[in-house]
């Protein structure tokens, strides 16, 4: 039986042939460009870092309060409810809270958007505007500082149809009622003390129990 060698960029156990062909590379890494294969690197020595979990110093730096959660108005995203029977946001924001999972979603005329997405335990605060370029979530003394457990991992989901996307970083997971209580106080125009809003990151790399 040939021995194989490992990829030198996965674990993937390749025959020695392969890997003479593609410079250590399987099948599947060499179609990677050299960059994403990088900016793979990266991320797992800071995953194994645990660097991952808190946020950086720059990120805290360019914190910043989006206008529309000082005074916007919030209204229901308007396809998402469209076949749900809430009249404002807080009766969206209340029916929620019953539920064990889920999502809420918020626009304001100005182009904002607040979107929750909870589990049994934890929520994320996310804020995104496309007209300005503005993308934030929410971060707290109360975030994780570890990783969030698979079961209770928060999925970002469209706001036009509930389906999920990707998994939020650990370090964007806050308490579930203090993520409620982010939107509720947006809604009726009060302020969130002890809240930075942090411009997100790629979070492509982030899996589901892992990130």
């Amino acid at each position: 039986m040939t021995q194989r060698v490992k990829c030198a960029e996965c674990d993937n156990m390749i025959l020695p042939q392969t890997a003479a062909d593609n410079d250590g590379l399987c099948a599947q890494c060499v179609k990677i460009s050299p960059e994403l294969r990088a900016e793979n690197r990266e991320y797992e020595r800071q995953l194994a870092e645990g660097l991952v979990f808190t946020p950086s110093p720059a990120e805290r730096a360019n914190s910043k309060l989006p206008p529309e959660l000082a005074n916007g108005q919030w209204q229901l995203q308007p396809e998402y409810y469209a076949e749900r029977n809430f009249e404002s946001a807080m009766d969206a924001i209340i029916a929620a809270k019953t539920e064990s999972g889920g999502n809420v979603f918020l626009v304001t005329d100005d182009g904002g958007q607040l979107n929750l997405g909870f589990t049994d335990r934890y929520g994320v605060c996310e804020y995104q505007n496309q007209d300005t370029g503005d993308f934030r979530y929410a971060y707290t003394k109360s975030n994780l500082r570890e990783q969030a457990p698979e079961e209770l991992h928060v999925v970002q989901a469209c706001p036009c149809c509930g389906v999920g996307m990707l998994w939020y970083p650990s370090r964007y997971h806050m308490p579930r009622d203090r993520a409620f209580s982010l939107l509720e106080n947006a809604v009726s125009g009060c302020e969130s003390p002890g809240v930075e809003w942090l411009e997100t990151d790629d979070f492509s790399y982030t899996e589901h129990g892992r990130g």
